[in-house]
């Protein structure tokens, strides 16, 4: 089946020596079980593509609705989180149940998208948070680190949304992209990527093929004598 995307697991950080004989850090991502549990269509919800779930809990964990929904389609696995993937058309082998195939979705693909989460770093002032520079120190210097003045006249009379403020740093939605692939091990579902991942350990993230994927450097031929 054609896949536009997968979940993995974040391992952890590793090093590992590339095609080119360099030591490099490297990510390594765990591809969990999932399968498709609906199929989404342009009649009925305005565009194409499919929802999978995964993360099995115990069945006493999962809501009824979801329960309901999951057995409805006959898949057994109490799958308690849902991810929608959106393609231009169906293809003719996707069906309800159908497992994620790790293997396939690697064929060909030499780098890839990861989106996840960031690790929450709690408050942070505005020096911190947006790296602005703080004010003098000397005699008689009041500023301080101080963000500096926020409002406006009386027209508009308001602070402009995205204004540089004190506030929470990190806990977002990050997608690093173009990370390349150095390794598939088919036998444990492991992908070893090049480069770090948002997120912290055991947390979820999103694989798509890269959308500014590039061919690799090939090693440079020997001079001919």
């Amino acid at each position: 089946m054609t896949t536009a995307g997968l979940i993995a697991k974040k391992i952890g950080m590793t090093r590992m020596v590339d095609g080119e004989g360099q030591m490099t850090a490297v990510t390594l991502l765990q591809v969990e079980t999932q399968k498709v549990t609906k199929i989404l269509s342009e009649e009925r919800d305005g565009y194409v593509g499919f929802q999978v779930g995964y993360f099995a809990k115990k069945e006493k964990h999962l809501n009824k609705p979801d329960l309901g929904r999951l057995r409805k389609v006959n898949i057994q696995e109490n799958y308690s989180r849902f991810k929608e993937f959106r393609l231009d058309t169906v293809p003719a082998d996707l069906a309800l149940g159908a497992p994620l195939e790790f293997g396939k979705f690697f064929e060909g693909v030499t780098s890839v998208d990861v989106t996840g989460i960031t690790k929450g770093l709690g408050f942070m002032g505005a020096h911190v948070r947006w790296g602005a520079a703080v004010g003098r120190r000397s005699h008689g210097a009041r500023a301080g680190r101080q963000p500096g003045s926020l409002g406006m006249r009386t027209t508009p009379g308001r602070v402009f949304k995205g204004k540089h403020q004190p506030g929470q740093e990190g806990n977002t939605q990050t997608t690093v992209q173009n990370l390349q692939v150095l390794d598939v091990d088919q036998a444990n579902n492991v992908v070893a990527v090049r480069g770090s991942v948002p997120g912290h350990r055991d947390g979820f993230l999103i694989l798509k093929p890269s959308i500014k994927a590039k061919a690799l450097k090939q090693p440079a031929a020997a001079p001919k004598k």
